[in-house]
């Protein structure tokens, strides 16, 4: 979709940009009914949806990144494999398990285990470090069953610069990549009387989401062109820091609100902060609440498993039930004996 066929309210979609005269990169996500939708079929806490969302918001940002290679290969079920990115956290914190995936050209899901028990015995000022606790978190990159898989890890602590989402993936760019990179996470509820929930049911407060990330431009992936390669061999260090300092401060300068207004829109968001340096904005990536789930796939899932095992699964009504854990949809199955 062209970033000029964005919706009056600029919901679900990722934005990339470069400020050319600071020679960043970046991407702006701005999600409203897919996050929306993702996060109320579940009816998660209010705090378990806000560490989800922003899982979400990291996924679409990083998936979009992945350029599509078009395989002409098919696989056993005569469907072509498709991009995924996948973010996986595990930790000992109340919210141990977070799974967010993006398939492309756009599609967004994602699930969290917590003990919500946990979760209310935290003080208000330690939710963020305390949520997720410590343990790992993994950034996979799945090109289809045809190529081998890309997989970064990077700690999550409850101390340092590891805390939370945002200060375990900028860890994650700052050592493994060595690249200087900025992440500012937003989640909150937006009140529309209008609304309505993923169940077409009245509802008034609704999730909205909003991301900024801002990369140092590198020659890797031909982000510059020979010119330019060349006239870097001219520039210090000491052009490097000021160019990312300087970003840095503005990009910190964003606030809350300003990332989730509904009536601000992305492209005057990113002329407000970044103007003064020349900022060239490209087209939207459209977003959408999507899950691969199936009949056929929960059928082909059960043939996995032997006949006994089937047998223990049959319930009362002589049917296997299974719940999808990223949308939440239930299936009733007769499996073959």
């Amino acid at each position: 979709m062209s970033s000029k066929q964005l919706s009056a309210h600029n919901d679900d979609h990722v934005l990339p940009f470069r400020i050319e005269h600071l020679e960043m990169s970046g991407r702006l996500a701005r999600l409203g009914p897919a996050i929306d939708e993702i996060l109320t079929r579940h009816a998660y806490p209010d705090r378990v949806s806000q560490v989800l969302g922003q899982a979400l918001l990291l996924v679409a940002m990083f998936g979009s990144m992945i350029k599509d290679r078009q395989p002409t290969h098919t696989d056993q079920g005569g469907h072509k494999p498709t991009e995924r990115f996948i973010l996986q956290t595990q930790s000992d914190g109340p919210v141990n398990l977070i799974v967010a995936d993006y398939v492309h050209p756009g599609h967004l899901r994602g699930y969290a285990r917590f003990n919500e028990e946990r979760i209310n015995e935290l003080d208000e000022d330690e939710l963020e470090a305390k949520l997720l606790g410590k343990g790992h978190l993994a950034m996979t990159i799945d090109r289809g069953s045809d190529t081998d898989r890309y997989q970064g890890i990077v700690s999550l602590d409850d101390e340092g610069p590891s805390v939370g989402l945002s200060g375990a993936a900028n860890q994650y760019f700052q050592q493994s990549e060595q690249l200087p990179t900025f992440i500012r996470l937003a989640m909150a509820k937006h009140f529309d009387a209008m609304g309505k929930n993923a169940n077409n049911d009245a509802h008034d407060w609704h999730w909205r989401g909003g991301a900024l990330m801002i990369q140092k431009l590198t020659s890797i992936g031909g982000h510059q062109t020979p010119d330019r390669a060349a006239l870097d061999l001219l520039r210090d260090e000491h052009d490097d820091d000021e160019s990312w300092n300087r970003t840095h401060i503005l990009s910190q300068s964003i606030k809350d609100h300003e990332l989730l207004d509904p009536v601000l829109s992305s492209r005057d968001l990113l002329y407000r902060l970044y103007h003064e340096d020349g900022v060239r904005i490209f087209d939207a990536l459209t977003i959408g609440a999507a899950c691969s789930c199936s009949l056929k796939g929960v059928e082909n899932m059960l043939g996995g498993f032997t006949k006994s095992e089937r047998k223990d699964m049959i319930k009362e009504d002589g049917k296997v039930h299974i719940t999808c854990e990223f949308c939440n949809r239930a299936y009733e199955v007769t499996p073959a004996l």
